[in-house]
């Protein structure tokens, strides 16, 4: 087998256009990822200019697709966009081509395997799960839930603040909140193995208010048994390639590593370490920094962040992905079908993590000569691998695929490995935080002329990356009065 490994931080798409990028700019955006090039284009639909900085020779970030030489796609980071997530809305404004999915998967609970069952129908799902009692004790459980976060939603939308009820949610972890209901052990254990593989955590690790809010995505409510879900035909890089599509010339600069903010009166001046080898200075009247908040500390800021935000910088933690792509012989098929059904996507409670069969989600209709299997591999489960040598991530992530559908192990012809230590955020119960704690809420806030934004600032979600662009975009278009005082005005000069 041949196996590639990527020990990835954050980039994805494009090259860098012809044009020489200006060197003063209203907005200079640090980080082309998917919060970055959201807030460029709909900064350019309100005629506002800005400079994108990106460290990496790519730009995209977290969303990042990779080809085969037959051209078959998988994805080496971000799966899939929900169906609430503003990042739908652009995908279609887009006019990207796009694969739609059910929310719910299969899942394997207790070592059976339970294959989905209702094209999105919630009872015939259910049923294919649970017996009646389990069943009636899930719907109870999930009108709860789903009240709660309804008020959670509002309330945060509305930046209001938390009721007492929500409010006490926050100091309990989520695995508590669930046992207080004394669930059947088989519906507890659903929820679980439905949220661990969204967070990259486990679930006593953060709060019973963060847990609500990442279960959403599963939960009946009035619109639905969950949140559909949509994968870019082709490969995800195709958004943050159409979203760069809109970049003016000039506005984009790559292999361009922010260093030092500084802020003064009347603009900020960015120092900007190029090519690994010349030191430059941007200039601009406001600055937005999309890094990953693991990454900020790397950058000086002048004057300092506030003690508030390095607080919420330094509480944030990161949950761990490794995902190992399998290609496999198409006779293989019919072991991880049911009755003729492919049981892929499945959720497994086992090493071998989540398990996607991405070979349909091709932008050809032709399917590719092998099978692309994906194994999200999260929480405890890419832990117990991820500080091995490659051959033993290979060979233990085969074991456990095999272990779920015996025999597949002699069909693997390849593997691509990628490890992500530090994948996606959450805000860890033992240190008091939540993402709606006070905290999350200062982080959000500008600083002066300097914002921070990102999926790490929001949620565990790659919607977190746009929700953040679209906000920061909204307050810097109420502030552009702000932006046509030139840094070197003479107004600015004489203060």
């Amino acid at each position: 087998m041949l196996v590639v490994l990527a020990i990835q931080s954050c980039s994805g798409g494009n090259p860098e256009p012809p044009t020489t990028p200006s060197r003063d700019a209203p907005v200079v955006i640090v980080g082309a990822g998917l919060t970055g090039l959201t807030l460029a284009y709909e900064l350019n639909k309100a005629g506002i200019n800005s400079l994108l900085l990106e460290a990496a020779p790519r730009l995209g970030g977290r969303v990042q697709t990779i080809t085969f030489a037959d051209g078959a796609t998988a994805e080496a980071h971000m799966e899939e966009f929900f169906e609430r997530s503003p990042a739908v809305a652009l995908l279609r404004e887009l006019n990207l081509p796009l694969s739609e999915d059910v929310a719910h998967s299969s899942v394997r609970l207790d070592g059976r395997i339970h294959p989905y069952q209702g094209e999105g129908a919630r009872d015939t799902y259910l049923a294919g799960i649970f017996n009646e009692e389990e069943r009636a004790a899930f719907l109870r459980w999930n009108t709860k839930a789903w009240n709660l976060y309804s008020q959670l939603h509002a309330s945060h939308e509305a930046g209001t603040p938390l009721t007492p009820e929500l409010d006490a949610l926050m100091h309990i972890n989520f695995a508590e909140f669930i046992a207080r209901d004394e669930l059947p052990h088989k519906v507890s254990e659903w929820i679980r193995v439905t949220l661990e593989p969204e967070i990259a955590i486990e679930w006593d690790k953060i709060s019973a208010l963060d847990g609500l809010d990442e279960m959403r995505l599963f939960l009946d409510s009035p619109e639905g048994f969950g949140e559909k879900n949509y994968h870019v035909l082709g490969g995800n890089t195709l958004f943050t390639e159409g979203l760069a599509a809109h970049l003016r010339p000039g506005q984009l600069m790559t292999q361009a590593r922010v260093t030092a903010i500084e802020q003064t009166d009347s603009g900020v001046k960015v120092r900007v370490l190029q090519d690994d080898r010349q030191f430059l200075d941007i200039t601009g009247r406001m600055v937005v920094v999309t890094v990953p908040v693991n990454v900020l500390g790397r950058i000086q800021f002048s004057p300092s962040l506030s003690r508030e935000k390095w607080r919420a910088i330094q509480t944030t933690r990161m949950g761990s992905y490794v995902k190992v792509h399998f290609r496999v012989a198409p006779e293989a098929s019919p072991l991880w079908e049911v009755n003729g059904e492919n049981v892929l996507t499945l959720l497994s409670d086992s090493p071998a993590g989540s398990i996607y069969d991405v070979t349909d989600l091709q932008e050809d209709e032709q399917e590719p000569r092998d099978r692309v299997l994906t194994l999200l591999l999260h929480a405890r489960f890419a832990r117990d691998v991820m500080n091995l040598p490659v051959d033993e991530m290979r060979e233990k992530s085969a074991e456990a695929l095999d272990n779920l559908f015996p025999g597949i192990r002699q069909h693997i012809r390849s593997a691509e490995i990628f490890v992500y230590p530090q994948a996606v955020a959450y805000w860890p119960l033992e240190l008091g935080r939540s993402r709606f704690d006070a905290l999350a809420n200062e982080l959000r806030r500008p600083q002066g002329r300097l914002y921070i934004g990102g999926d790490t600032t929001e949620n565990s979600h790659s919607e977190g990356a746009v929700i953040a662009g679209l906000r920061i975009a909204r307050q810097i278009i109420e502030r552009r009065g702000e932006l046509r005082e030139r840094v070197d005005s003479p107004r600015a000069a004489a203060r």
